[in-house]
This record gives structure tokens, C-alpha cells and sequence, in this order.
């Protein structure tokens, strides 16, 4: 028996060492990236410092966290230096376009409350006080400018193909290119979320058709814009059922990049031909993490008219989706990353630093030149993330990833307008 006690004792000592030493190296990490950076209160810079060379016409902003408020008050600060400073006239995000299309037109004048409009958004980290605050403000600019000077707002996502449901059936209808029988025979299963294999395939065949018959369009005109960009949108759903070739995360970030693209030929035949784009980091980041993102199709595509600003917390309190469950959870993270722990020596605790300011021969050079941790929550909790820990904070080049980064060195939940 005392054989026995002693191997069960020896087991616990060897799993409570094995425990202190894994979570231990992570504290100690923290406390190593928390130490003090001599050369970068020089390089400091506002979001009203950004600046971009005049070829630039795609600038997008990413958040680290998508349930963290102080990232979504950026896409509304980075906006409003875009529109005022560089003539930019569109806005898009990560949101399906049939949603959006809803939204742009309470921005042109449309009825309605905001209220009401911001709980249009399909995903509820939208439903915020700080998109509230973004349509809004552009709704306001709006009705202070001419026709031609006036801003819109885009989705370029695709999860949702139900929001372009009863725009789709009253457009197609209107303008008779189908029956009511007909279109509820075929998309039917996307109102009532019953999709298979079988009916995406019908579903492709029939919006396939439904383009067709439309033809070429006047893109000024928003309603054929708007039903031509949903149709596309609707089929690219589907084919995440039916294109077994593909990751799901390649195709859809492929997708958004030819989305975008689409968005953004629109905008030089009736803006200015320039877009501010809005997504998680890893959406908008110029090389994939382990798959090819959207960032990483733009920047091949679109070369230097494409500037991409990364977004990172030190320590993040955030309101995210528990995976596979119906529910939030508020949940607090740290990154590990020295550069948002510089965060803490700025104004507001927040500060923009460029890549392309910083020159060789200090010690920050060489920390942008080397791998860093950084914080990345999407919508999906569970507790193995606080055993896996580079599961919310991987490892990587900032300066590969991004022409400049906003660090924030506390960030606050969202709170969810139900």
C-alpha cells in the first residue's frame, strides 16, 4: 500500500511540475514582452498621422478581436481620415452584401431608425453602439454633400445568402425573370436554412440563369448593381457546399478578395475609385496562416494600391461566441506581443506605428524584422484555449503581414444591442 502512495504521489508531483512549467513559461513570456522599448515612443504615431501614397485606392483596417469595441471605433476613425484626407468614398465589411445593400440605403436616405438598421447585421458583433455611430456619421455626411460626392457602404462576405432573400424574390419578380412559384421552388431551402448538396446545386443553376437573363447593367442604377452582386453572392454560398476541392477558408477568402475587386470597379466608374475595407486581421493580413487569405489575394492582385494596417491588444477583454454553443461569453485575453505592451507609454493608450518609417540600426528594426506574438480571437471560445495558448496568440512578422499596426494596450467588450 505504501508502494502504491508513493508512485500515486510521485504521479502528482510529476503532472503539478509538468503544469507549473508549461503555464510558467507563458507568464514568462508575458513578463519579457511587457519590458520597456527605448526606440519607440519616436515612432509613435495618431490615426490622423496615417499617410498613403496617392496610388493607393484599397485601404484596409483589421481588428485583432472581433468583440472589442475599441476595434470597431477604428473603422470609423480610419474612415473619416480616409474620406476627409485622401477623397475616399466607399466603405465595405466583412458582412454578407445583401445585409449591407439594406444598410446603404438607409445611408443615401433611406426610412428607418438606426436603431433598427444596425440590428439588420446578420453576425451580432455588429449590433453595437459603435456601428450604430459609423452608419450613422456616413448617413449625416450624406446629407451635407452632392450626389456625386456622397459615400456607400458594401458587404463583401457570403455566410448569409438568407439576407438577399426577399430583395432578390421582389427584384426578379418586378422584373419578370421568374415566377413567385419558381423562385420559391429554388431558394426556398436558403429562407428556411435546409440546404444540401442538391439544392445548392439547383441554387446555382437557378441564379446562374436569373444573371443571364439580366445581362449586361448599368452599374449607377443600385437596384441591378445590388441584384447582379447578390446573385453572385448567393452562389458563392453555395458552392461551400458543393466545391469539395477547397478549404472552406481559402474559398470564402478568395471570394471576398473577388468581391472587393467587383466593389471596388464600381467605385471607379461612379466614385473615386477608392474603399475602405474592414475584417478580422487574419482576413486582411498579405500571407494566410496556413491557408491563402484574402490579404494575401489582394496584395497580388492590387500590388502597392493595396495598404493594409494590422490591429493588436495587449490585454483584451472580449464578448465572444462559445464555440458550438448558443451563447457569449466575456473572457479576457494578454497577446505577448512588446509592441501593443508599448501601447501603455501613449496617448490614450493607443498608438499607429508604420513600417516604412522605421529604419535600420535600432533595436525596434530588429524586432519588426522578427517574429512576435500577437493577439487573434475570431468568434469561437473554448477552454482548451487557455491550455493551447499560441491558439490566440500565434506567432509571426508583423512587417510581412501588414504596411502599418494599431496597437491598443487595453481593450473593452462590445456590448450587443439585442
Amino acid at each position: 500500500m505504501k508502494t502504491l502512495k508513493r508512485i500515486l504521489l510521485g504521479f502528482v508531483i510529476i503532472i503539478s511540475a509538468t503544469a507549473c512549467l508549461w503555464f510558467g513559461r507563458f507568464k514568462v513570456e508575458e513578463i519579457s514582452a511587457h519590458k520597456k522599448i527605448a526606440d519607440v515612443n519616436s515612432y509613435m504615431k495618431t490615426v490622423d498621422d496615417i499617410k498613403i501614397s496617392d496610388n493607393v485606392n484599397v485601404v484596409a483596417i483589421g481588428e485583432a478581436a472581433h468583440g472589442c469595441k475599441d476595434f470597431q471605433e477604428l473603422k470609423l476613425s480610419v474612415l473619416k481620415k480616409m474620406v476627409k484626407d485622401y477623397d475616399f468614398r466607399a466603405f465595405a465589411l466583412e458582412a454578407d452584401y445583401g445585409e449591407c445593400a439594406t444598410i446603404n440605403r438607409y445611408i443615401q436616405g433611406g426610412d428607418g431608425d438606426i436603431e433598427s438598421i444596425v440590428k439588420t447585421f446578420s453576425f451580432p458583433i455588429y449590433r453595437t453602439k459603435q456601428m450604430e455611430e459609423l452608419i450613422s456619421w456616413m448617413r449625416e455626411y450624406n446629407s451635407t454633400v452632392s450626389e456625386g460626392k456622397k459615400l456607400r457602404f458594401y458587404g463583401f462576405d457570403m455566410q448569409n445568402p438568407e439576407t438577399s432573400y426577399e430583395f432578390l424574390k421582389n427584384y426578379c419578380i418586378s422584373k419578370g425573370l421568374t415566377s413567385v412559384e419558381e423562385f420559391d421552388k429554388n431558394l426556398d431551402c436558403i429562407e428556411k436554412g435546409e440546404i444540401s448538396v442538391g439544392s445548392a446545386k439547383a441554387v446555382i443553376d437557378f441564379v446562374t440563369g436569373v444573371k443571364e437573363k439580366i445581362g449586361d447593367i448599368d452599374v449607377a442604377n443600385a437596384d441591378d448593381r445590388d441584384a447582379v452582386f447578390e446573385l453572385n453572392t448567393v452562389r458563392q454560398s453555395m458552392e461551400t457546399f458543393t466545391n469539395s476541392n477547397e478549404s472552406y477558408y481559402t474559398l470564402r477568402d478568395n471570394d471576398m478578395a473577388g468581391n472587393i475587386e467587383a466593389v471596388l470597379d464600381i467605385e471607379k466608374k461612379i466614385g473615386s475609385g477608392k474603399l475602405v475595407i474592414a475584417a478580422h486581421d487574419g482576413h486582411i493580413a498579405k500571407i494566410g496562416n496556413g491557408y491563402t487569405s484574402m490579404g494575401a489575394v489582394l496584395s497580388n492582385d492590387l500590388k502597392d494600391t493595396y495598404y493594409s494596417i494590422g490591429t493588436d491588444f495587449w490585454k483584451v477583454t472580449d464578448n465572444i461566441k462559445v464555440l458550438e454553443k448558443k451563447k457569449r461569453s466575456i473572457q479576457s485575453f494578454i497577446s505577448a506581443d512588446p509592441l501593443a505592451a508599448q501601447a501603455r507609454f501613449a496617448k490614450d493608450k493607443q498608438y499607429l506605428l508604420d513600417f516604412s518609417d522605421i529604419k535600420g540600426g535600432d533595436s525596434l528594426y530588429s524586432l519588426i524584422s522578427s517574429p512576435l506574438r500577437m493577439g487573434s480571437l475570431g468568434e469561437g471560445y473554448t477552454w482548451m484555449m487557455r491550455i493551447v495558448q499560441s491558439s490566440y496568440r500565434p506567432k509571426a512578422m508583423q512587417s510581412d503581414l501588414y504596411d502599418a499596426m494599431i496597437f491598443v494596450y487595453e481593450g473593452s467588450p462590445i456590448e450587443i444591442i439585442e
